[in-house]
Formats: C-alpha cells, structure tokens, sequence
C-alpha cells in the first residue's frame, strides 16, 4: 500500500471516528437533559449551581439556602462563572446549557485519545480500541449524565491540555485548553500543573506554558480559600476525621493525625472502585504509562483520603477525573503493548462491558409519571419571588429565585450531612411535599416538616400526590434556625 493511499485511508478513519464521537456526545447531552425534564436531578448538585449562578446574575451573592453557606466557600470555579452572564439574561436555559457543555467536554476526552492515538501510529484496532473504552464505557457515560459539576466541565480541556502538548499543537491555539482547565477549581489546576510537568522534557514550550497557568491559577484559587474563611459545605463531612472545615487545613490536620488522615486507606469500597476504573481501560495498557495517571491525584484526594464513604462510589464525580488521565494513559500503554495488536478490540470490548455491569449508572426515569411535578413546578413558577422549601426533585426546576431550599431544610437536619447551617433568614413562604409522607412520615425529618406544616401553614394547591402549602402564622425563630454537624439527627 503506497502512502498516499495509507494517508486516503487514515483519513476515512479519522472522520469515522469523529462522527462517532459526535454521535455518542449527541446521546450523552440528550439522555442527560432527558434526567433533568423527568426530574432525576436533584438539589445536589444541579439545584446548588443553578440558584448560585441565577443569585450572581441577579445582583445577589453566592450564599444559597440550599446548603445555607457561602457556595464558593469551597467550591471556588472561574470556569463555572462564565455562565453567570446567561443567567442574567435567559436564565431558564442556564441548567440546559451547562448540561450539554458537560457531555460536550466528556465528548473532547474521545477526540484526544483519538488525536494521541494518531500521533503515536497506533494500528487501527488499538486506536479503535482505545477510542472504545474511553467513550463508550460507564465512567464517560456517568460522567456525562450527571447532574452538573465543575470537574465534569474541566475533563475535555484537561484531556486536551496533555494530548495537545505532546502532538506539539500550536502556541496560538495551545493556551486555551489549559487556561479552561485549569479555571474549574484549585485541583484541576493542580492537574494542569503536573501535566506540564509530565511534558514540559520533550515538548518546553507547551510545558512552561500549563506549568504557569496551574501554578497561578492555584496560587489564586489558595488566595480566595485562606482570604475568605467562610464555613465549608463539603469538606467537614469527608473529612470529618480529621475535623477540619476547608481544603486549606487539609495539610496542616494530615501532619499533625498521619494515623487519622491515613486510615480510609483500609477501606476496600473504594480499592474496588479502582480496580473497576482500571479495568475499565484494559487493566495493562495503563499501567504500562502509570505517570499519566498523577495529574488524576489532586481531585482523588477526596475520595481516597476522605471518610464520606459515599464518595467511594465508582459512577459519582469524585472519580470522573479518572477518565481523561486513564484515557491517555491507555493510549501510551497500547503504543507500548505491540503484542496487543491482534487483541486489543476484544479486551477493550471485555473492558467496556466490565463498567456496564460493575458501575451503578445515572440514567432517566422513563417510568416514572411526572405529570405531578410538571404541575407543581409551574404553580411554583408562577410565584417567582416567593421563597420554597420543596422536595429535592423538583429542587433543579425552581431554582430562578433568591431562595429555594430543599427539604427538610429548614425545619430539621437534612438526610445529606451539610456542615454548619444555620437557617435563612425567614421561613420559606411555600412548601412543595409529597402528600402521602405527610400522612406517614417515615422518618424525624419528614415528622418535623409535618410538623411545621400543621403549624404554621396551610394547603393551597394539589396536584396528585404533591401538595403546596403557604405560610400562614409567625414561626418561632427556634422552630426553624438549626444547626447540622456532619452527622446531623435532630434539630439543635
């Protein structure tokens, strides 16, 4: 086969593999805006960073009643700001467009590995395969599909930061992926730091530049968290351990408690959550490249040093940090692996139905009736400076005002721990509850949302099994102003 005939068919590939790409990220975007019109969002994490980003484009500050903290306290992200100024003009399309921009960045991830793939003359069976296993399994399906968060806008740029920087991109177009990156949080930027680590020996210029951009980036990100104490909202429950309130303590508490800081170590939750994520990717090829997988380190700090034990689950985005660092390690791996040639499609087709069957998976209710809540969300809507307190599905619809809560919130310690909230600064004027818990409350915190209702407030609209009820009578300041720890049980 002459070149220019091996050049004809190389091509032909590349454009099959792109509309692919294309394709799968079509499906992603719409299974995942198909989870939030049959309400299988919830107020975590979609409610937070719709009302947060609604709050800042209406001239409001990033404390939501959601979690009743500064968001930004420990959430700091320069990349989700940028929507800040669609939400000022069409904020009902805020929630839609970040979640295709989240299946459009794991949709980058594939055309990295494939653009490394090409760069390293990778037959096309381990090109195909490596495309596989990076786009078609469960941890880029999951990573797609949930709700929305920072790090799952981040995993394309990162992906492309590294790919880009060895194929020797130019400078011009270059600075781009690492800038956005890096700007999802102190982490990521951390991540593109040590990219330019891994790159900077064969490709300087390209090194230097992600180099530069994580280390300010995260030197900017660590200004904000030591000059802006605010109460933490997530990490004084994954590290409750070691009892600290924000990511700037971590170092200090892990000297002073190696014992204590090393001990979810022993968990084995979360080595098999390892071990599917590696299998995943054929198990092999990306342990013969294991260096890429350092700039993953950063973000994994939190599931593997933390004690939250449900961030040891292998679908949630704790761990979506893994897809773009395995993706290029696996393509690096295969380049390295000669004897997979003839194998490499089977193993990568084992691996993707390995994550199908070992990874819990997000996906749309089809189900489930949802002509209740569609009714409830647009009695709700019609009421759009009235502050809710509202059942946590229907939490991501409702979002477009200053105050919305999700319940048990504020009248007992919500069922997912939040560090040190305090209340708003009034009762909710609405309440949307199931009205069957209000006739079997199944728990304390459905026993004192009853409780509030029966009290001070009154039904004003049924649809189905959802009630709104409207504040009705003065409630004592005690009834409703709580204090939760990280392992919250009744009202304070």
């Amino acid at each position: 086969m002459n070149r220019a005939t091996t050049t004809a068919k190389r091509k032909r590939q590349t454009r099959s593999a792109y509309s692919v790409i294309v394709l799968v990220g079509i499906i992603y975007a719409a299974l995942a805006l198909l989870r939030l019109i049959r309400f299988d969002l919830s107020a975590f994490d979609a409610g937070i960073f719709d009302n947060v980003l609604w709050r800042l484009g209406n001239g409001y500050n990033d404390v939501t009643a959601i979690t009743g903290s500064h968001h930004f306290s420990d959430h700091m992200s320069l990349l989700i700001l940028l929507a800040v100024p669609l939400y000022a003009v069409v904020p009902g399309l805020g929630l839609p467009v970040l979640i295709i921009a989240q299946a459009a960045s794991v949709a980058l991830v594939g055309v990295a590995v494939w653009l490394l793939a090409d760069h390293l003359g990778l037959d096309e069976e381990r090109r195909r395969a490596a495309l596989m296993v990076t786009l078609i399994g469960a941890g880029a399906y999951n990573a797609a599909l949930i709700d929305i968060h920072e790090v799952g806008l981040a995993l394309g740029p990162l992906a492309l930061t590294a790919v880009l920087a060895i194929r020797e991109q130019s400078i011009r177009s270059y600075w781009i992926w690492p800038v956005l990156a890096a700007a999802a949080r102190i982490d990521i930027a951390v991540s593109v730091l040590i990219v330019g680590l891994l790159v900077r020996g064969e490709h300087p210029r390209h090194g230097r530049i992600a180099i530069m951009v994580g280390a300010i980036t995260a030197t900017a990100f660590g200004l904000w968290l030591v000059l802006n104490p605010w109460e933490g909202t997530s990490f004084s429950f994954h590290f409750a351990h070691l009892g600290i309130d924000s990511v700037a303590e971590l170092p200090g508490a892990a000297l002073a408690d190696p014992a204590a800081a090393l001990r979810p170590l022993l968990d084995p939750t979360m080595w098999g959550t390892i071990v599917i994520w590696l299998a995943g990717f054929m198990l092999l090829p990306p342990l013969r490249a294991a260096r890429w997988l350092l700039p993953a380190l950063p973000t994994l700090i939190i599931p593997v040093l933390g004690s939250w034990q449900q961030a040891d689950k292998p679908h949630l985005h704790y761990w979506h940090v893994l897809l773009p660092m395995l993706a290029i390690a696996t393509a690096v791996g295969l380049a390295r692996s000669p004897e997979l040639k003839n194998r490499a499609f089977y193993l990568a087709v084992a691996a993707v139905a390995v994550t199908w069957i070992l990874m819990p998976l997000f996906k749309p209710s089809f189900s489930n009736d949802i002509g209740d809540e569609r009714a409830t969300v647009a009695y709700l809507q019609g009421r759009p400076a009235a502050s809710v307190a509202a059942f946590r599905t229907l939490v991501p619809h409702i979002t477009t005002r200053p105050v919305v809560m999700q319940l048990p919130t504020p009248f007992a310690c919500p069922t997912m721990p939040i560090a040190a909230f305090v209340g708003p600064d009034a009762p909710p004027e609405l309440v949307a509850f199931p009205g069957a818990v209000l006739d079997r409350p199944v728990s304390a915190a459905d026993e004192a949302v009853v409780t509030a209702l029966n009290n001070w407030y009154e039904p004003v609209a049924v649809f189905g099994r959802m009630q709104v009820w409207e504040l009705t009578a003065q409630v004592p300041a005690a009834a409703y102003s709580i204090t939760c720890g990280a392992n919250p049980s009744a009202n304070s």
